[in-house]
C-alpha cells in the first residue's frame, strides 16, 4: 500500500471513529434513558476504546474483521431490550413523567453499554494505531484531526436535514465495509452490516421515528377514549384529523398533547383566568413554545403579538401539522428557533407576560458534560434577564410537573431572590401524574393583583436554598453534590477501565514516558469542558453552537499542529508559563462580563479568552508528540488521561464549572513535573526522552 493509500485510509478511519462516536451518543441517549443522567458514560467508553485499540496495534489479532457483528449485536440487543429511568433516585431529579418499566438497575445496566462501546472503539482504532506508527508523529496526528473534523461536519450535515438513523448507521457501514481486510469474512461483515442498517431502518419504519437535531420524536394520536395510535408524519394521507388528539413524545417520554382550546389543560389559561379583571396583553414571550399550546391560548384571548422559542424546529413542524388550531400559521405569531437563554439575552423587546413552558429534557446540551438543554435557562441570571424584559407591570409564569417539594421551594426560592417578592403558585390537588404534581408559580408585578383566596392558588414562603446559577447550573440537585448512584456506577467504570488498560497493555508500553501525554489528556478533557459549556452559555445550547465549537476546537488544534511542525519551540517552560496564565485568567474573569450585547464582539471575547488556553496547551502537546518514538502509544496514553479528565468533571456537580480550570492547570503541572524528569534523563549521554516509551 503506498504513502497515499496509507494517508486515506487514516483520515477515514479518524472520520469514521469521529462519526461513529456521534452516533452512538446521539442514538443510545434517545433509547436508553439513564444516559441522559450519566452523561459522558458513552463518551468515556469511546476514549477507552480509543486508547486501548491504540495500544494493541502489534498485537497478532486484528480485530477490525469482528466489527460488523458486534455493531449488528450491540445495537439490536439495545434496541429490544432499553430501559427507562426509575424517579425514585432523588440525585436524578428531573420535571416530567416517564412511561415504561425499570429492567436494570444503572450500575448494571451502564457498565453493560460501557463493555460494549469500549470494545466496538477498541476494534476499531486497533488500525489507528497501525497507521499511526507508519508516519511521523505529527503527520498522522494532522490527518487523524482532519479525518475528525469531516466527521463532525457530516454529522452536523445529519443533524441539519433531521436525518432519520438508519442514514446515519448506513454511512457508518459503508465506511467500515470499505475499511475491512479483503479476506475470507469479507461476506459474512457484509450480511452483519446490512443486517444493522435493516434492523435500524425497519425500527424506524414501525414507530414512525422522528429525529430531530435533540430528540427521537413521535407522535401519537386517539379519538374518544382509545388507546393511542402510531402516526406517521411523512405520510401525505396522515395529517390532522378532526376530533382527534394529538401527543407527541420525545424519546419516548409524552412530552405534550395537541389539543384545542375548549380541552386545553387550565394551566394554558391562569395568566387570563387569575385575575379579577382579563388583563389584556400586548406583547408575550413564550419559551419552551413546543407545539404551541400557550400560542394557541394566548392568541384566543386576544394577545396582539406573540413571539414563540422552541429549540427544536422538528416540533414546531408536527406542531403546524397536528394542533388543531393551527396557532403557527397566525400572522400575530413570530417563530424563533433558538435557546431560550440565548434568546432571552440578545433580546431588547419588551413584554406584558413571558412564559417558561415544559422546559424540561433528557436531551444532553454537550456530550462531555452534565449539561442539560434547559439548565441554563433555570439559573438566577436568566431570571434576572428575563425580569428585566418585563414592562412595569409585567408578569413572570412557569409551570411543569415537579416530583419533589424540596424542588418547588427551590424555584420559588431563586423567584423570590430575583424578583424581590415570593411567587404566587397554582397547585391544583387533581394534577398529579406519577407521583408529580403540576404547579404553576407567578411573579413580578402584576402577580400582586392574582386573589390567592381562589381555589388551589397559595402564597409562597419558601426557605433560603442553594440557587442555581451560571456557573452550578444543576436546578435538579438540591444542594451541591455528586449523587451516590454516581459516584458508585463512576467508581465501577474507572476501576473496569484501569483493569481492562492493566491486561491488554503490552509489557512497558505504559511507562514514565507516557505519563506526561497521560496527564495532558486528563487536563485538556477538563478545558474542553469547562469551554464548551461556557461557549453553551454565551451563545445557546443549540445542536449547531455545539458542532460549532467542537469544530472550533478540532481547528484549534490543526493549527497548533501546523505551527509545531514548522516551528521547534525550544523553551517549552514558557509555554507552560503562558498556559498557566491563560487558565488563571479563565479562572478569575467572570463570565457575565463576555455577555455584551453586540455578538461579535461576544464571540471574539469568547475565542480569546476560553480558546487561548486550549491553542498553548496544543502547542505543547504537539511539541512532545513531535518527538516520540512510538506514536500509537503516546496517542493511546494521551485518550487514556481523558477518562480520568472525564471523571474528574463530575466535580461540577459539587464545585460548579468554574473550578475546572483549576482541576486542568494541576494536571498539567504533573505533566510539566515529568517532562522535566525526561528532559533531566535525556542530558545523561545514553538517555532518550522517550526511551520508556520503547
Amino acid at each position: 500500500m503506498n504513502i497515499r493509500s496509507i494517508s486515506l485510509r487514516l483520515f477515514l478511519l479518524s472520520f469514521l471513529i469521529l462519526f461513529l462516536e456521534l452516533v452512538c451518543i446521539r442514538w443510545l441517549s434517545a433509547y436508553v434513558l439513564y444516559l441522559g443522567y450519566f452523561t459522558n458514560f458513552v463518551l468515556l467508553g469511546c476514549f477507552l476504546g480509543i486508547g486501548a485499540g491504540s495500544l494493541l496495534a502489534n498485537h497478532r489479532i486484528r480485530f477490525l474483521g469482528f466489527l460488523p457483528p458486534l455493531l449488528c449485536v450491540f445495537f439490536a440487543v439495545i434496541l429490544f431490550s432499553r430501559a427507562q429511568v426509575d424517579p425514585s433516585f432523588e440525585g436524578l431529579i428531573y420535571f416530567t413523567s416517564t412511561s415504561g418499566a425499570v429492567s436494570l438497575p444503572p450500575y448494571i445496566l451502564l457498565p453493560l453499554i460501557f463493555i460494549g462501546i469500549t470494545a466496538i472503539f477498541t476494534f476499531l482504532a486497533q488500525d489507528l494505531g497501525v497507521l499511526f506508527n507508519q508516519f511521523a508523529p505529527l503527520e498522522a496526528y494532522r490527518l487523524n484531526i482532519l479525518g475528525s473534523l469531516a466527521g463532525i461536519v457530516c454529522f452536523a450535515l445529519m443533524g441539519l436535514l433531521s436525518a432519520p438513523a438508519w442514514t446515519w448507521f448506513l454511512i457508518a457501514s459503508v465506511m467500515l465495509f470499505f475499511l475491512l481486510p479483503m479476506d475470507w469474512s469479507r461476506k459474512r461483515n457484509l450480511v452483519a452490516l446490512v443486517a444493522l442498517v435493516a434492523v435500524i431502518a425497519i425500527s424506524d419504519y414501525r414507530i414512525s421515528n422522528v429525529w430531530s437535531p435533540y430528540s427521537r420524536l413521535n407522535i401519537l394520536a386517539t379519538h374518544d377514549g382509545l388507546l393511542p395510535e402510531i402516526v406517521n408524519p411523512s405520510n401525505s394521507q396522515d395529517k390532522a384529523k378532526t376530533g382527534y388528539t394529538y401527543l407527541i413524545t420525545a424519546n419516548g417520554i409524552g412530552q405534550q398533547a395537541f389539543t384545542s382550546i375548549s380541552t386545553a389543560d387550565s394551566a394554558y389559561g391562569l395568566p387570563y383566568t387569575a385575575f379579577a379583571q382579563k388583563p389584556a396583553y400586548k406583547n408575550i414571550l413564550v419559551i419552551g413554545a413546543g407545539g404551541g399550546n400557550d400560542v394557541a391560548f394566548a392568541l384566543a384571548n386576544g394577545v396582539e403579538h406573540v413571539d414563540a422559542v422552541e429549540i427544536d424546529p422538528q416540533t414546531v413542524r408536527l406542531g403546524k401539522m397536528y394542533h388543531p388550531e393551527s396557532p403557527y400559521s397566525d400572522p400575530r405569531v413570530s417563530i424563533y428557533i433558538d435557546d431560550g437563554r440565548a434568546f432571552l439575552e440578545h433580546s431588547k423587546q419588551k413584554y406584558d407576560l413571558i412564559i417558561f413552558a415544559l422546559t424540561d429534557s433528557f436531551v444532553l446540551a454537550s456530550n462531555s458534560s452534565n449539561l442539560r438543554l434547559e439548565s441554563y435557562l433555570f439559573t438566577t441570571e436568566s431570571f434576572e434577564r428575563a425580569r428585566s424584559l418585563l414592562k412595569p407591570d409585567g408578569l413572570f409564569m412557569l409551570y411543569n410537573y415537579y416530583r419533589y417539594d424540596w424542588l418547588v421551594d427551590k424555584i420559588a426560592y431563586m423567584l423570590k431572590d430575583v424578583f424581590g417578592k415570593a411567587p404566587v403558585y397554582h397547585r391544583p390537588g387533581n394534577a398529579v401524574t406519577n407521583s408529580a404534581v403540576f404547579v404553576t408559580f407567578f411573579v413580578g408585578p402584576k402577580a400582586a393583583d392574582i386573589n390567592i383566596q381562589q381555589p388551589d392558588f397559595y402564597q409562597s414562603n419558601p426557605q433560603p436554598v442553594t440557587p442555581a446559577t451560571d456557573n452550578w447550573p444543576f436546578l435538579y440537585l438540591s444542594q451541591p453534590s455528586i449523587p451516590p448512584m454516581y459516584l458508585l456506577t463512576l467508581l465501577i467504570v474507572l476501576v473496569g477501565s484501569g483493569l481492562f488498560i492493566w491486561r491488554i497493555s503490552p509489557r512497558g508500553a505504559l511507562t514514565q514516558g507516557s505519563l506526561p501525554f497521560f496527564f495532558m489528556g486528563a487536563a485538556f478533557s477538563l478545558l474542553e469542558t469547562k469551554s464548551i459549556v461556557n461557549f453553551l452559555l454565551l451563545f445557546g445550547a443549540t445542536w449547531l453552537v455545539n458542532a460549532l465549537v467542537f469544530f472550533g476546537v478540532l481547528l484549534i488544534v490543526l493549527i497548533a499542529i501546523w505551527l509545531s511542525s514548522r516551528f521547534k519551540f525550544k523553551n517549552t517552560s514558557l509555554l507552560y508559563v503562558i498556559l498557566f496564565a491563560t487558565i488563571a485568567l479563565n479562572f478569575f474573569v467572570p463570565l457575565k462580563m463576555l455577555l455584551v450585547d453586540n455578538l461579535t464582539i461576544r464571540y471574539l471575547l469568547a475565542i480569546l479568552l476560553l480558546f487561548s488556553p486550549i491553542f498553548v496547551a496544543n502547542l505543547i502537546y504537539s511539541s512532545a508528540f513531535r518527538d516520540v518514538s512510538q506514536a500509537n502509544v503516546a496517542f493511546g496514553a494521551n485518550l487514556l488521561g481523558t477518562i480520568v479528565g472525564g471523571g474528574f468533571e463530575y466535580l461540577s456537580l459539587y464545585t460548579g464549572y468554574q473550578v475546572l480550570s483549576l482541576l486542568a492547570g494541576v494536571f498539567y503541572l504533573g505533566a510539566f513535573i515529568f517532562f522535566i524528569r525526561l528532559q533531566r534523563k535525556a542530558a545523561a549521554p545514553t538517555a532518550h526522552p522517550f526511551a520508556e516509551s520503547r
